[in-house]
């Protein structure tokens, strides 16, 4: 599983939703179909579908949002070489795909000076790769990577990349950085201390820019703190605390982000 007949093809499904307040709604679904190479290296080739729509009844302006419909076929690669997936101390991993699609973006209020509909094709470009070198007997060092990329003349606020949070840039809250180009560089000490758990110290650098709308805006944000990832009998809880700074604000001892995620296994 998901690997069918004894054969190297496979399946992937993902569903996602996500909603900000009652600003918009995105729904994002994927349908990949995937090789299995020797030695556990993955390709693949997707379809995926993804609607943002402006909620609220379109009774007032809503300034740099759309109705967002993106129809985007790409291919991905995928290339592990760990000792071990969940708690490694050596070994690599990369992740890289790309994307191209057509586009339907709708603005304007019915009744008031009526709605524009513009259609445009749409790439994206996103990966993800993380090298685990081992120190000592019980210790690794992690450095990683990952970013995306989108490239369109229209693009519009809530169909942007949201980083911020565990997953991306600690120290920031989650989902609350809205940008159309990202990246973000991460080294952590890992302390292993059991087959699933670790104390970890961790620095993330990030940089985006959001190129939708008139104004053009940029940053390069700052993360870094410590925390656990620790098993227990339903999963992995990683919780970490974490420093920030964005713009020209200095960090705060007052303003430090708590993260937390829970990884099920079964």
């Amino acid at each position: 599983y998901p690997y069918v007949f004894n054969t190297p093809f496979g399946t992937d499904l993902n569903l996602s939703i996500f909603r900000r307040d009652t600003t918009f709604l995105e729904v994002n679904a994927r349908a990949a179909l995937e090789y299995l190479l020797p030695l556990g290296d993955k390709l693949s080739v997707f379809v995926n579908s993804r609607t943002s729509d402006r909620l609220g009844g379109l009774s007032a302006p809503t300034p740099g949002l759309a109705d967002v419909d993106l129809l985007s076929y790409g291919f991905a690669v995928l290339r592990e070489r760990l000792d071990y997936r969940l708690n490694p101390r050596r070994g690599h991993a990369l992740k890289a795909e790309a994307s191209a699609g057509n586009k339907r973006s709708v603005t304007g209020i019915p009744g008031e000076g009526g709605i524009t509909e513009v259609r445009t094709v749409q790439y994206e470009l996103a990966g993800q790769g993380a090298l685990h070198l081992p120190l000592g007997g019980r210790s690794t060092i992690r450095f990683a990577g990952q970013g995306g990329w989108m490239v369109n003349d229209r693009l519009f606020t809530n169909e942007l990349y949201r980083i911020g949070g565990l997953k991306t840039m600690r120290g920031a809250d989650e989902a609350s950085i809205f940008c159309s180009a990202y990246a973000i560089g991460t080294v952590e000490y890992r302390f292993l201390f059991e087959q699933n758990s670790n104390f970890l110290l961790f620095v993330d650098q990030g940089w985006w820019e959001n190129a939708a709308g008139d104004a053009y805006v940029k940053d390069s944000p700052l993360g870094f703190g410590l925390g656990a990832n620790f098993e227990t009998k339903a999963g992995i809880f990683s919780l970490t605390y974490a420093l920030g700074r964005q713009f020209s604000n200095p960090i705060e001892l007052r303003s430090g982000k708590v993260h937390f995620g829970f990884l099920s296994l079964f």
